[in-house]
């Protein structure tokens, strides 16, 4: 059997009163400014190697888990709207106020981008890791902007800078029709249930000519003994898996993501996917046995994406 048996048997376990939502523990990365420093800037520069004008106002991400830094970094570097939204409560107020001093003092000392040494499998892959310092050059953040961002946390609204944390949002009414620049997420599309209607409420969100960019990890998650395990395991069998937490993850492919990304009303501008070992057809579950090629042995992707229109 592919699943691991603690992964079979927390899954199980969230079938008993109160377990489902502790089930899912905290989310993993965001509390590390460095991290966090390094995904927005690996974001920055893959758009600006595509001729994208990277000078947003406002920045959407989904699932900045245990705080709010890589948001912050964009805020730290240009962005004057920040929203944050999330399927699950993780972020803490005072985690956000140390990491924004740490990310305003990297950016000030234009600290090169931590790489794959620090940070193992961190996505996507950039060319170079030297400081953007000419993309960057007058939008980082002085001392004065990082005061009114760090009011800003607090919930002031003065200053020219807002941020904005909702958690759970579960309507697409929370945010403005057509008022988002760029909607950025890491390794977070991967655990959506309902991507039809993620990938709509993006399309409402993002103006015409607006951008997403995002990282998406097709891996098994640590939940199988192989990285495409979660694809050989049949649908009854994954019900227990699964069992009632909030979010696991989908279990779908980077061909059915770019599938919706464009049926939502997006074109694809960039795509880098990540090689993997190839999954084994015949190992397959019978709903996975028709997958491109190409998917099982894409162990993730970075996508960016114009909505279209003027």
């Amino acid at each position: 059997m592919q699943v691991r048996p603690a992964a079979l048997a927390k899954g199980a376990a969230t079938f008993l009163p109160g377990v489902g939502r502790l089930a899912c523990g905290r989310s993993n990365g965001t509390d590390s400014p460095r991290y966090c420093y390094s995904v927005w800037l690996r974001h920055l520069v893959m758009m600006a190697g595509e001729g994208i004008d990277t000078d947003f106002h406002t920045v959407a991400e989904l699932g900045p888990g245990d705080s709010l830094g890589t948001g912050l970094a964009a805020v730290l570097t240009g962005a004057t709207r920040y929203l944050a939204l999330d399927a699950v409560p993780y972020t803490r107020p005072r985690s956000n106020l140390e990491i924004l001093d740490t990310l305003a003092r990297l950016f000030a000392a234009g600290e090169p981008i931590p790489g794959g040494d620090e940070l193992p499998e961190i996505s996507p892959d950039v060319g170079s890791l030297e400081f953007p310092r000419a993309l960057l050059q007058g939008r980082i953040a002085a001392p004065p902007r990082v005061e009114t961002i760090r009011r800003a946390l607090a919930g002031a609204a003065d200053g020219g800078v807002s941020v904005r944390y909702v958690a759970p949002w579960d309507d697409a009414a929370l945010v403005e029709p057509g008022s988002v620049d760029l909607a950025f997420s890491q390794a977070v599309l991967e655990h959506v249930d309902d991507l039809d209607a993620t990938y709509a409420a993006l399309a409402r969100w993002i103006g015409p000519g607006g951008l997403m960019s995002h990282a998406i990890d097709f891996r098994c998650h640590g939940l199988t003994r192989d990285w495409y395990g979660h694809w050989t395991v049949p649908d009854r069998l994954w019900t227990v898996v699964r069992g009632r937490r909030p979010y696991l993850i989908n279990r779908v492919g980077a061909s059915e993501h770019l599938r919706k990304i464009a049926d939502a009303g997006f074109e694809i501008v960039h795509l880098q996917r990540r090689p993997a070992p190839p999954a084994p057809r015949a190992s397959l579950a019978r709903r996975f046995r028709d997958m491109p090629d190409e998917d099982l042995a894409t162990c993730g992707c970075f996508v960016i994406a114009r909505r279209r229109g003027r």
